[in-house]
């Protein structure tokens, strides 16, 4: 007997993770319009919430009617279905189900909510949808905890209960348990669902598992086109899509899906990008929400297993949902507490001007100018955080990736490291260490980047001018550095972030030392008080 298996696809849903639910109007109605042509069985058009304000280019709804004009040309027999996050909003203003566009209501909450949950889901069931009745993150729930929410779930009767795999970390012998034990309790006519994100790569293996159970129950398994998500994204509605033609001859259409990564979500994925990567694999492994190990990715400072470092150090309370105060003060404390006593103070010469190479790409097309300014022995010159191809007196680093990329090509005496990165050189032979904690503030703010080190730097040491070159700003698809770099800031997102970091320090640091620059700079308007430009 094979199973019956539905895919309910929640790109618009899950997939606004990514880039916060913009979807444009008119690529909204083109992804629906390749999920009908596919012949997809649910389709999840997005949220339901009291928080959003917009009405258009959205997947955050703030009524069912906005998503009438998106649904109103899908095939009849594909059902509709939108998602509330328990809390988020008033189920009191939903219309009945015969006065409704769509069939059913897919109800995330937290352990600690079930009960509020349930009592929402039976005001669902009395509106007459179908309703979905999804607990987060499964593995939070023992067995007994389990069986007891079940007993709770056969009282309520939905039409779908799920197993929700939130961090991606489920392998297949704890999915096997949890499996067990909801097909062996759970009424044979509720669905059992099952949601996964793919941080291990597992989302697609459990999959196929359950779909290979001869059960005589219907299952639904979600997934997005592309694998859409946060973090290492979903399970892929087109690769489930096509195991389910071939293994339990199902006739769904992969054309419409493939043309939509083609002509949408490839681009869309150039901009917010999504999948494996090692620290959503560490998030999985620890059993944490993805978005602090996408915090600390972010940041672009620190190697993988100094990422894991900080990652083991959130406490059990918090591992399920995210706390960016939390991860931010965890990242700090840790560059602060990881740094070396300094025996010996260093100090730069006075006798000279100061000529800061960033390894910004316009070094190049100003070179000429550089090498005069290098040429005339006024300066003293300092690459920073890379191996400038131009002559330097000091090559600074306060940054552990870029001092790894580097180390083993620089002279040790003429290096110079904040005392909160590992180095396998003996502090003797560096040029000099420089006190991280010191100058990562300006005021009570905290700034990671090497130029505002070296500043605050220069300030300490009484220093009232300086000049860069190379200092650019990040720009989306484009070239950021003179030198061939692989770790880049790949997201429209992180460039952004990066840029108004920037801004906003040296807005502060100008009133305190005067900023020129050499080569073309987006901060310049900053430093000469003008409108910014991001």
């Amino acid at each position: 007997m094979r199973p019956s298996v539905k895919i309910l696809d929640c790109t618009l849903r899950d997939g606004g993770y990514i880039n916060n639910w913009e979807f444009k109007d008119s690529h909204i109605v083109k992804i629906l319009n390749a999920l009908n042509l596919a012949k997809i069985d649910i389709i999840e058009c997005g949220y339901l919430s009291n928080k959003t304000t917009k009405t258009h280019d959205c997947t955050l709804f703030q009524n069912l009617q906005t998503l009438k004009y998106f649904t109103q040309e899908l095939s009849p027999k594909i059902q509709k279905v939108v998602m509330i996050n328990l809390g988020d909003f008033d189920i009191s203003s939903l219309p009945k189900r015969d006065k409704s566009i769509i069939d059913g209501i897919r109800l995330a909450f937290h352990k600690e909510n079930l009960q509020t949950a349930l009592i929402q889901a039976k005001s669902l069931k009395k509106l007459n949808y179908k309703v979905f009745f999804q607990p987060m993150i499964t593995k939070r729930y023992s067995d007994l905890e389990f069986l007891h929410m079940i007993e709770e779930v056969n009282k309520l009767n939905p039409y779908a209960f799920y197993l929700v795999d939130s961090f991606g970390s489920m392998n297949l012998k704890e999915f096997m348990r949890y499996f067990i034990l909801a097909d062996n309790n759970l009424d044979k006519n509720i669905s059992l669902g099952y949601h996964s994100h793919n941080n291990m790569q597992l989302a697609f293996s459990n999959a196929i598992f359950l779909c290979s159970q001869n059960l005589k129950r219907e299952l639904i398994i979600d997934s997005s086109i592309y694998g859409i998500g946060r973090g290492a994204g979903n399970l892929n509605t087109e690769l489930i899509a096509d195991f389910c033609n071939k293994e339990l001859e199902r006739h769904y259409n992969i054309m419409p899906l493939l043309e939509i990564i083609d002509n949408l979500l490839q681009t869309l994925m150039s901009k917010h990008s999504w999948g494996f990567s090692p620290s959503q694999y560490l998030s999985a492994s620890l059993n944490l929400h993805p978005n602090y190990a996408s915090y600390l990715t972010r940041k672009n400072t620190n190697n993988v297993s100094i990422l894991k470092q900080i990652l083991e150090k959130i406490p059990e309370s918090k591992k399920s949902s995210f706390d960016k105060n939390l991860i931010q003060k965890l990242y700090i404390d840790f560059l602060l507490e990881s740094a070396a006593p300094i025996k010996q103070p260093f100090y730069l010469p006075q006798d000279k001007k100061i000529l800061l190479i960033a390894p910004g790409k316009s070094t190049e097309e100003y070179k000429e100018l550089i090498y005069k300014k290098i040429q005339s022995k006024e300066y003293c010159v300092i690459a920073l955080n890379h191996l400038s191809n131009f002559p330097c007196d000091y090559y600074f680093f306060s940054n552990q990736k870029r001092y790894d990329a580097f180390s083993t090509f620089l002279k040790p005496h003429k290096t110079l490291i904040t005392n909160n990165l590992k180095t396998h050189t003996p502090n003797e032979e560096l040029g000099g260490i420089i006190d991280f904690a010191k100058l990562a503030f300006i005021g009570a703010e905290f700034f990671s980047n090497v130029s505002v080190i070296i500043l605050n730097l220069l300030i300490s040491q009484g220093f009232k001018s300086t000049e860069f070159a190379g200092l650019d700003g990040y720009k989306f698809v484009e070239e950021n550095y003179s030198y061939d770099e692989y770790d880049v800031q790949v997201t429209l997102e992180n460039i952004k972030e990066q840029n108004t970091l920037m801004q906003n320090a040296l807005s502060l640091l100008k009133e305190k030392i005067k900023i020129s620059f050499v080569t073309p700079s987006m901060f310049e308007d900053i430093i000469e008080n003008k409108e910014p430009l991001v």
